[in-house]
């Protein structure tokens, strides 16, 4: 499926859901059972959701919880911990609302196997792949990890360079400059297999090629076994920041789904989402949308950004890195905006855009700044970092997309170049 094509299909897609009756909403009780644990909160939200965004939080009471949800699509949401989340790792449990009651049972992080769900086929498809996965590759991950485990306790894992290299890093004596070197290092030992001793090394290499192995028995099952719960697979293994992504497979597999459920939500984001990783990239071409500034009104950006050298800034209040970036592209454009070089920012905000108009105020940002508020437009899914807080896009006068993430210093190299 070409470009083109896809374009078609978000229109398509569009236009059924407009002329055809949409699926019968119902509420779905999810009802749940806490097992050996002290947690008292759980957070809900789609899968494909930012946990940023999380909406609703389920009070634990004598270790159980009740939640009524209103459906109006089958999708997989992810029900996490809180406290999990608070402290920086989680593992979210996933399941279906796919009938009037769900019940789970959820145990402790490190007994995660035995949590179980039980209502409607989709649910049941799910818990059938889960357990025919783990009874294929779960005793082979645990003997590797097992391994790796033991060799983490004896404190031997890093090779002697990288040990060097940390000990130079966290030196007093050393300055900005030269950690940024020794970053660099680092980056380097890693890239070739030289950051870790020969036996952790090895086990890394197990689990990549375990990984792969279950990765191309997952896509059998997508392929053969085509139903909401593969649909919810297919679609995160786009949406993963973290993994290689076979764009090729998924485009030949998308198709058959999207004929299969038009309407549902799935189907119009995995459609915009890969015209996005088709075309997110360097040599690449930004791909356009209309959205809001803090006044309401509507902005185009190739407009904004016509006959101009770019940088596209999609960022959030709540994302940190993404302001310290933004912070450093000040001087840069105030050098160069009178030469012919802008700056539009995007802001992902939720409910409103108060904090967004406070931040920008103290920062003094002076570039247009537009709005996805609570990612209605799924601008971060059509640029191919949906769970990301944001990221920035260096683009010529021609909309060819130079540098992704790129620092000041490498804005202001093309900048001299090109204005």
């Amino acid at each position: 499926m070409n470009l083109n094509s896809l374009k078609i299909a978000i229109i398509g897609f569009t236009m059924i859901s407009l002329f055809s009756c949409g699926s019968k909403d119902f509420t779905c009780t999810m009802k749940g059972t806490v097992i050996d644990r002290k947690s008292d909160t759980l957070m809900l939200k789609r899968v494909n959701e930012d946990f940023r965004f999380v909406k609703i939080f389920i009070p634990i009471i004598d270790g159980k919880f009740e939640y009524k949800m209103e459906v109006k699509d089958i999708e997989a949401w992810d029900l996490t911990f809180k406290s999990e989340y608070d402290e920086g790792g989680w593992r979210s449990f996933k399941f279906f609302p796919d009938q009037q009651t769900v019940n789970i049972e959820l145990h402790p992080t490190d007994q995660f196997e035995k949590n179980k769900v039980s209502g409607g086929k989709t649910n049941q498809a799910w818990q059938k792949y889960t357990m025919e996965q783990n009874n294929l590759f779960g005793s082979r991950r645990q003997a590797i990890m097992k391994i790796q485990d033991s060799i983490v306790k004896t404190g031997q894992v890093e090779s002697a360079e990288m040990k060097q290299l940390n000990e130079l890093y966290h030196s007093p004596k050393t300055d900005s400059t030269e950690r940024q070197a020794i970053l660099a290092k680092g980056d380097s030992l890693r890239n070739n297999g030289k950051a870790y001793v020969p036996a952790f090394m090895e086990c890394q290499s197990q689990l990549e090629k375990l990984s792969h192995e279950i990765k191309l028995w997952k896509i059998d099952k997508i392929r053969k076994n085509m139903d909401l719960n593969t649909y919810s697979l297919l679609l995160m293994d786009l949406l993963d920041l973290f993994q290689p992504i076979d764009i090729i497979t998924i485009k030949n597999i998308y198709p058959a789904y999207a004929k299969k459920y038009p309407n549902h939500p799935y189907t119009a984001v995995m459609a915009s989402a890969l015209i996005g990783k088709e075309k997110i990239r360097v040599t690449g071409h930004f791909v356009d949308f209309t959205l809001p500034d803090l006044t309401g009104k509507k902005q185009t950006l190739s407009e904004l950004i016509k006959g101009k050298v770019a940088l596209i800034d999609l960022w959030a209040t709540w994302c940190g890195p993404c302001i310290l970036q933004s912070r450093t592209m000040v001087p840069v454009y105030n050098e160069y905006h009178d030469k012919g070089f802008t700056i539009v920012g995007v802001a992902a905000e939720f409910k409103n855009t108060n904090a967004m108009k406070k931040r920008i105020d103290s920062e003094k940002w002076t570039w247009i700044n537009l709005v996805d508020l609570d990612q209605q437009n799924h601008i971060w899914d059509i640029y191919g970092i949906s769970g990301s807080g944001g990221m920035t896009f260096l683009v010529d006068k021609n909309g060819v997309i130079l540098a992704i993430n790129p620092t000041p210093e490498k804005v202001r190299e093309k900048l001299k170049e090109l204005l």
